[in-house]
């Protein structure tokens, strides 16, 4: 939790400021940390992570499967802390900033006023008012452009990050891993050397890729 807190801390000097800062991101990712019998919450976007890399890169998703790496626990911690251990002080701002204006629907803040699970966009079927779409961020377009949303609401663009970061460690992946801690310890490599805005750019192509490749299986 300290992960996703420091920034507001170091950023805002009245505690108070900083206090409000911290309770609306965890209202934005309370999600993550929703857990029931049947599941925890960052569960659903492992779930997402797995059918994507499954459709964009079968080989990798095949051989962390053999690996028995298939449920994508070893991505727990980059959902759980956004990214904040892989990059640096910096450069987790960024992205943060890239993720929130490409994700923007001016439609998600009333979602945060209450706390009833039902407010959650992954809660129930996410359906936004109908609305420009230039007052949406680019992510958030595309997905509406394509209708790919489920019954789960859109697929958040983190999951499309670390699909970027395991497309981009693919080759050390299959070449060298052959167990779940050499899985981690690639993973934990990248610690401090991700770059923000490569990693958004690899993102952003991912999805478009991903959503063509969705669009092609419908046709």
């Amino acid at each position: 939790m300290s992960d996703l807190c420091s920034p507001m801390i170091v950023l805002l000097n009245d505690e108070a400021d900083a206090f409000w800062c911290f309770e609306r991101l965890m209202r934005r990712l309370r999600g993550n940390f929703r857990c029931t019998q049947q599941s925890v919450g960052v569960e659903n976007q492992l779930q997402h992570l797995a059918s994507i890399i499954q459709v964009l890169d079968p080989k990798l998703h095949d051989h962390l499967e053999t690996l028995g790496g298939g449920d994508y626990l070893f991505a727990f911690r980059m959902f759980m802390v956004l990214f904040r251990r892989e990059l640096s002080f910096g450069d987790s701002l960024y992205l943060w900033e890239m993720m929130w204006a490409l994700e923007y629907d001016p439609d998600m803040f009333s979602t945060y006023e209450e706390s009833g699970p039902a407010t959650d966009r992954s809660a129930q079927g996410y359906k936004p008012r109908v609305k420009s779409t230039r007052q949406f961020g680019k992510y958030e377009r595309a997905n509406m452009k394509s209708a790919t949303n489920g019954v789960d609401g859109p697929v958040p663009i983190s999951v499309f990050l670390v699909a970027s970061v395991l497309k981009e460690n693919s080759q050390k992946l299959l070449q060298e891993a052959r167990g779940l801690d050499d899985i981690i310890r690639i993973l934990n490599n990248v610690n401090g050397n991700l770059d923000a805005k490569k990693a958004c750019a690899g993102a952003l192509k991912l999805h478009a890729k991903y959503l063509r490749k969705m669009q092609g299986k419908k046709a």
